[in-house]
């Protein structure tokens, strides 16, 4: 199914977007980066009347970092917080829990902030804002307000936000010195939903623990943590009753947990993965509290990095490259849009509602890029926006305005792309998968394609397991997986070759 009709809003300001939710009331749904609401607007679960894009406001698209806090505006993507040195350094269980959502092309464009509002449980974000005693901004027609994490999640997917409200950042607070922080969880495969996940954060001074709490992942109806500290303050750990105060937690939160039977496990099941992976996880973090003690000195608080103070999360991905601004209205059901398509600048009318996926294979006749779940499983429609690979069918073509878009019909241009026997050009991750026979019935090739071609760009000389892990957001239907991370292994040798080529016309 597709997204039913709707107005779209492209707002510059926070006022201007707290205006047309108060307008529209409970018809009217926020979108930043969509990952999660273009789903449930794909498969008609939800069917708001108007969509108020925040992407062209102005200010929500920093981190912060202060002795007390991390604090992430609403426009910080998954990928861009993921890469913050600086946020890394005050606070590293953003990093460690970050990494396990869903996959990279999700999070390129899903924001941390709308993974909060969204107040699943299955999700990580949650945990960690849970975990650190975190605070929500909100701006609504009366002003702003902060909104404590114990006072926020109301239940399944439910908030205390009017639905004139609009979260504009979240603050993860910060630890004390001697802490340290793990994060683990468990899934059928890395990125897809939790079976069961937890977050644990340990403080030790004196060789002793003073403080212990969990937050977890798909077993609790509502984000939230569990202090630790009643069985394992003053415990030394290493020793025989740091064995026994791990069996005490272990045990505490079998009994904190509630979770549901589903398709994927049971409750039992998923019960006795929290307390077990929490039995693991512990030990962890107080490996990791040692570092943090040292790094941080004796301040409460730890100091500051060199470099703290705001720092920019711009960009499709947060990546810090420049907010580009759109020329198209900020009210339509439908109108222009353009969009540069494998370097060519190419423009259609299309509705509001129209995916991005749908604009290429419909209205621009760029049928490479392939639709399978529409709702950002299976990856075979994953394009390049602006170098990063996203989710098409998790895009609307409006947000896509003024944007570089690479297909897979694009990688034949590409600087390093040469001529095969066939005739035909291809680039190195084309030309391996023809060597490799990396594909099979080729519905999902595309989409290995271009994260495999970005993939390689960051990480030219990848394990055989990391390949794996590159691959793994991409589903193959025909299960050719051995053959695929063949392709990327050979895709990497290519590339390598080909970058030390002499030019034609050049050498002896």
């Amino acid at each position: 199914m597709k997204p039913a009709p709707f107005v779209h809003h492209a707002p510059r300001t926070v006022e201007e977007a707290v205006a047309v939710l108060a307008e529209a009331g409970h018809d009217g749904k926020v979108l930043a980066g969509g990952q999660s609401l273009i789903p449930l607007l794909n498969m008609r679960l939800a069917s708001p009347g108007h969509l108020v894009d925040l992407n062209r406001v102005a200010g929500l698209d920093a981190i912060e970092v202060t002795r007390e806090f991390v604090r992430v505006g609403a426009l910080v993507r998954h990928a861009g917080l993921q890469r913050s040195e600086e946020a890394y350094a005050a606070l590293p269980l953003l990093r460690q829990a970050v990494t396990n959502v869903a996959h990279p092309a999700i999070r390129n464009r899903g924001t941390t902030v709308g993974s909060i509002a969204h107040a699943d449980a299955a999700g990580e974000m949650p945990a960690v804002l849970a975990l650190t005693d975190g605070t929500v901004e909100v701006v609504g027609p009366a002003g702003s307000r902060e909104i404590a994490c114990a006072d926020f999640f109301l239940g399944p997917l439910e908030t205390c936000l009017e639905p004139e409200e609009l979260v504009v950042a979240v603050r993860f607070g910060r630890f004390p010195a001697g802490t340290g922080t793990a994060f683990t969880e468990s899934a059928r495969r890395h990125g897809d939903y939790a079976i069961a996940g937890v977050g644990v954060a340990v403080t030790v001074s004196d060789g002793v623990v003073t403080d212990a709490r969990a937050s977890f992942v798909s077993v609790t109806a509502v984000p939230g943590a569990l202090d630790l500290t009643s069985v394992l303050a003053g415990v030394e750990p290493g020793s025989d009753a740091w064995e026994r105060g791990l069996r005490a937690a272990a045990e505490a939160v079998h009994a904190y947990v509630d979770p549901e039977d589903d398709i994927h496990a049971s409750a039992d099941y998923r019960r006795m993965l929290a307390a077990e992976l929490t039995r693991r996880a512990l030990p962890h973090a107080v490996q990791h509290s040692a570092q943090s003690a040292e790094d941080r000195g004796d301040s409460s608080s730890g100091h500051l990095p060199t470099s703290s103070g705001r720092f920019g999360a711009t960009g499709p991905q947060g990546d810090g490259a420049p907010l580009k601004q759109s020329a198209h209205s900020t009210e339509r059901e439908d109108g222009e849009v353009t969009v540069v398509v494998n370097g060519v600048p190419r423009s259609a009318t299309v509705p509001a509602r129209r995916l991005l996926s749908d604009f290429l294979r419909h209205d621009l006749e760029l049928t490479g890029t392939h639709v399978g779940c529409e709702h950002g499983v299976c990856g075979a429609c994953t394009v390049l926006v602006d170098g990063r690979p996203m989710r098409s069918c998790l895009m609307f073509a409006v947000t896509a305005q003024d944007h570089e878009i690479t297909t897979v019909e694009g990688l034949c241009d590409a600087p390093d792309a040469r001529p095969a026997p066939t005739g035909e050009s291809m680039n190195p991750v084309q030309q391996a998968f023809a060597e490799c026979h990396g594909l099979q019935c080729g519905f999902c090739t595309p989409g290995f394609l271009t994260t495999i071609t970005a993939y390689l760009d960051d990480n030219p000389q990848p394990t055989s397991e990391q390949a794996r892990e590159a691959i793994s957001g991409n589903l193959c239907r025909c299960t050719g997986y051995q053959n695929i991370v063949k392709s990327v292994l050979r895709a990497a040798e290519i590339r390598t070759e080909r970058a030390t080529e002499t030019p034609a016309g050049e050498g002896t």
